[in-house]
């Protein structure tokens, strides 16, 4: 994707990532083409290739965006907790219902977990002294492993709920989560 603060362009970039979330809740994502949707978002094909290289890359410019407001509300936090980490994860699910049930729809999941996978090493290490007694903060690889582990177990929550119709609130979700916590923790 290319780089540009240009107003104009970053409007069309809202207008291409809107249309392909409308268009994902139609009809499955492989079915969506450049020229449909371009004629969704009432805008040439030569602003979707100044703005995006594929209909892959609209999708991950929108997951940094998530991510990027996942980042900006855990950094609003002096300390963080599993508690307030896992509420804005369902928060930042429950405000983008639309763009997770197409992507649902379109059996693309995956894609968000593989950012999320390429992602959350990064966001622990931007938060990391904002995590008191995180486990194996000092350990390289055993801190790998735990981020993958804690990825894996909130990723099948998260799809679990999307493929249940994330009929469940934020809180709701957050409380069985940390109730997930408790028992992990009393099995220690």
């Amino acid at each position: 994707m290319n780089q540009t603060e240009n107003p104009i362009a970053l409007q069309s970039k809202k207008w291409i990532m809107e249309s392909l979330i409308e268009l994902m809740n139609e009809k499955t994502f492989q079915e969506i083409t450049v020229s449909e949707l371009v004629a969704h978002a009432d805008l040439g094909r030569r602003t979707f290739y100044r703005n995006f290289t594929s209909k892959e890359d609209v999708l991950e410019s929108y997951l940094k965006n998530l991510i990027q407001e996942f980042i900006e509300h855990l950094s609003a936090y002096e300390i963080l907790t599993p508690n307030i980490c896992s509420y804005q994860i369902f928060k930042l699910c429950s405000n983008n219902k639309s763009f997770l049930t197409g992507l649902h729809k379109s059996k693309m999941l995956g894609f968000l977990l593989d950012e999320w996978n390429v992602s959350l090493p990064l966001i622990h290490q931007m938060m990391i002294d904002k995590i008191p007694n995180f486990p194996n903060q000092h350990n390289k690889t055993a801190l790998a492993y735990t981020l993958a582990f804690n990825t894996g177990g909130v990723w099948n929550v998260v799809s679990k709920w999307i493929s249940s119709g994330m009929k469940e609130t934020s809180e709701e979700m957050t409380n069985i989560v940390m109730d997930l916590v408790k028992f992990k923790l009393m099995l220690v």
